[in-house]
């Protein structure tokens, strides 16, 4: 009975260590450092900080670290340096854990696995294979400069996103302001007159009742659109979704997939590269990449590697009947696992992808800069039609009554 509750026995009869293995790194906490273990009890050099961890303070902890143990200089020491200059009260709280933690025997990966928030699993599994083979300094440069290359990526990527939106809203919020406050001052006087108010100008006059009648519904609708969206993101099927569309969307298809596949590439080249076995490397990339389509096929991969087969036939290439090469993945592109084929016999995975991988950043970082330099004449030709549109339905009816007034 205590094992069924417990559910160390699965089901099926099969017996999971998970837990097991959970209560024994709690008893080994409790042993070295005398205090309940991290999920039972918030510890006591603990302060209860709202602030985040910002990508870039991450990467600026990396780099200090991996200069001073290059330097020469003892963990605990180079700990107790970067201590005092970290600014980030939850970073500097982490780090000083870290410190008294070495004290009580405890790794630096330990640690660094109670707070996967704001680490994530390449960092610890770097930081874990540093520790173990005495090759820490090494790794984390490589680290701290992988690290830096995602940042600046994802950096470009968000600004490709967010730099033609805040374009359009802000277009939208100017043509709302004319329609809501000056055409109707404008045409105000028209309706009086008992002139003809003609189509085009009669559409935006209805338009702007509507928008000044139902503003509030209008306003619901918006903050429902994006509370949907917040609220997707935090769950699986949301998510699924979430990354199923962001994959068919026109042009932007394009800059989710090769994030994903770069994100894959450096991860799994820097992993197999220090060391981590391929199982291993593959389960931890899947938890990097961010779009859950990826993962999923990941994870496929990751099975069948474990189940005999090579990675490249995982990843999709195979002989045909006709001896012929065949390729089917609507995740990888094809040179890709043409390279890992090649990395397979010559037992340089991690060489042979890396030169890949460099060439998708420089091919994404293009495109996404000739997207932006498209973008900018597009949006500006967008907003002009929308105000000259608003200007010529606020001109028409000066024209008729002069039309009036000359009949006169």
């Amino acid at each position: 009975m205590l094992f069924q509750k417990k559910r160390f026995v699965q089901p099926d009869g099969t017996f999971d260590s998970t837990l097991f293995q959970k209560l024994l790194n709690d008893a080994r906490y409790s042993i070295k450092t005398g205090k309940k273990p991290w999920h039972f009890t918030r510890k006591e050099s603990q302060a209860i900080v709202i602030w985040g961890i910002d990508p870039k303070e991450i990467w600026t902890f990396i780099n200090k670290l991996s200069n001073f143990l290059s330097s020469g200089i003892d963990l605990k020491s180079a700990f107790s340096i970067v201590h005092k200059q970290i600014k980030n009260p939850k970073l500097k709280m982490i780090v000083n854990e870290i410190r008294l933690n070495l004290d009580h025997g405890l790794s630096i990966s330990d640690t660094l696995k109670q707070y996967k928030k704001y680490f994530d699993p390449l960092i610890i599994s770097l930081m874990e294979v540093g520790e173990k083979t005495g090759a820490l300094p090494k790794v984390l440069a490589e680290l701290e400069v992988s690290l830096l290359e995602s940042i600046e990526l994802k950096s470009k990527i968000r600004g490709a996103m967010i730099y033609p939106i805040i374009l359009v809203s802000m277009a939208l919020i100017m043509v709302i302001f004319m329609l809501t406050f000056i055409l109707p001052k404008i045409t105000e006087s028209f309706t009086k007159t008992g002139v003809a108010i003609p189509g085009l100008t009669q559409f935006m006059m209805d338009l702007s009742q509507f928008i000044v009648q139902h503003y509030l519904f209008i306003g619901l609708i918006i903050a429902g659109f994006f509370a949907t969206i917040w609220a997707m993101r935090r769950f699986y099927l949301g998510q699924l979704i979430l990354s199923f569309v962001s994959l068919r969307i026109p042009i932007f298809w394009y800059i989710k997939r090769q994030e994903n596949t770069i994100l894959f590439i450096n991860s799994l080249k820097l992993l197999l590269d220090s060391g981590v076995l391929m199982l291993e490397a593959l389960d931890t990339v899947a938890n990097i990449v961010p779009n859950i389509q990826f993962k999923k096929d990941i994870i496929r991969i990751k099975n069948e590697v474990e189940a005999g087969i090579k990675l490249s036939n995982a990843m999709g290439l195979s002989v045909g009947n006709n001896k012929e090469t065949v390729f089917s993945n609507g995740f990888f592109p094809e040179d890709l696992v043409h390279m890992v084929s090649v990395g397979e016999e010559t037992g340089t995975i991690g060489k042979n992808i890396e030169k890949v991988g460099m060439n998708y950043t420089k091919e994404l970082k293009r495109f996404i800069a000739n997207l932006m330099s498209a973008l900018e004449p597009f949006i500006i030709v967008f907003v002009g039609v929308l105000v000259g549109t608003i200007i010529i339905a606020i001109m028409l009816p000066f024209f008729q009554l002069a039309k009036v007034a000359k009949n006169l």
